[in-house]
Order: C-alpha cells, then structure tokens, then sequence
C-alpha cells in the first residue's frame, strides 16, 4: 500500500486519535491473505458537505476515516482510503477504487443535518437488490445500536452503491446539527468503539 500522505489544510486538524491511527496504518500490512476494506471519507475539495458551526464534514469524516482504519488495521485487515487529504473524488472512483482492488467491502462514510436540532441517528444506505451489500448494511445497523444511536436501513438507488463484486453500505454517522451527535462524532473513544463496530458488522457477515 505504501506510505499514506496527509496534506492538513487549515480547516483540517487531526486529532492525537487520528494521528495514531495514521502511524498504525502506514505499518507494513503487505500479507497477500489480509482481507482488503477500502474506506471512503465523503466530500472532499471544494465539496464541504454539511457546515455545521465549526464542524466541517469533509474534515471530521477524514478525522474519523482513519480512526475506522486503525480499527480494521488491528482486527488484521488491510485498509485503503479512497482520499487521505483534502481533495475531491467523484463519485464512480469511489466504488470504482473498492472494485479495483477486490475489496471484501466498501465503508462510505458521511454525516447528515437538519433543521431540527433534536432530530439525530444514523442512517445506512443500500442497493437493495444486491445481497451482500442488504446484509452488511443490516450488520452495521445492528452494530451502531449497540452504541446508543439509532440507525435506520434505507435502500437507495444510487449507481455508486451497485457494486457487483464490492458488498457496499454508506453511514451517515450523525447529525451534525445535534449537538450531542456532533460532540459524540469528535470523541476519540467513540471514534474507536465505532470503529470497532464495524468490524464486527463485517466479521458478521464474512
């Protein structure tokens, strides 16, 4: 996989959580029989996604990119990040990077909003007529319950998420108008025990 380059921007500070997850995955993890999950922060660039006070979603999904991978890394997974700096990715080299490869799954991660402060949860999005893409979303749904978040199951037509080869699920972790949410998303020990749930929803499925 080589060495992963991180270019902060302003906008961008990771925090000790992330930079260690970094160190833990620029490890050699080059073992031919080590499942690969490609992990895909969303936005990216001049796409922000939700601005919400002083959290940018770009930025706080990256952070937390890397603390999943750390994640994955320990369970003795090889990891691959569709972007590790602040650029952006169009949509079918997303999937088409987890393709490529021959990624066991596809981890699309986002953060939503809404007017509504109260309104909070996670929400997996699927292709409903592709099996393993059905049961991995329903095993991450399973698993961010488990951490005192709901999460609702919502099958979406979108072209990124038909992947034929590349079970795929896209979380949105929160809303990062909840205030709550928003403090619980910068966490490190939530970042961690997130990570770790979806492993297990991968585990469970594998």
């Amino acid at each position: 996989m080589g060495v992963l380059l991180l270019e902060p921007t302003s906008r961008m500070r990771l925090s000790i959580s992330a930079l260690t997850a970094v160190l833990l995955l620029v490890l050699p993890l080059q073992a031919q029989d080590r499942p690969l999950v490609v992990i895909d922060p969303g936005h990216g660039g001049g796409e922000t996604g939700v601005v919400a006070g002083d959290i940018i979603e770009k930025d706080v999904i990256l952070e937390v990119a890397f603390v999943i991978g750390a994640e994955f890394a320990k369970a003795g997974y090889d990891v691959h990040f569709t972007r590790t700096r602040d650029v952006e990715v169009a949509w079918p080299d997303r999937r088409g990077q987890a393709e490529d490869a021959g990624a066991v799954a596809l981890f699309m991660l986002h953060a939503m909003q809404n007017d509504d402060p109260q309104v909070g949860g996670a929400e997996i999005y699927f292709d409903e007529d592709t099996a393993a893409s059905v049961e991995l979303s329903a095993a991450v749904a399973r698993q961010i319950r488990t951490l005192g978040l709901g999460a609702a199951e919502i099958p979406r037509g979108s072209s990124f998420l038909k992947s034929k080869t590349v079970p795929t699920a896209m979380i949105e972790l929160v809303h990062l108008t909840n205030p709550a949410e928003a403090d619980l998303i910068r966490d490190a020990d939530f970042q961690h025990r997130l990570g770790a749930a979806l492993v297990a929803a991968l585990e469970a499925t594998r």
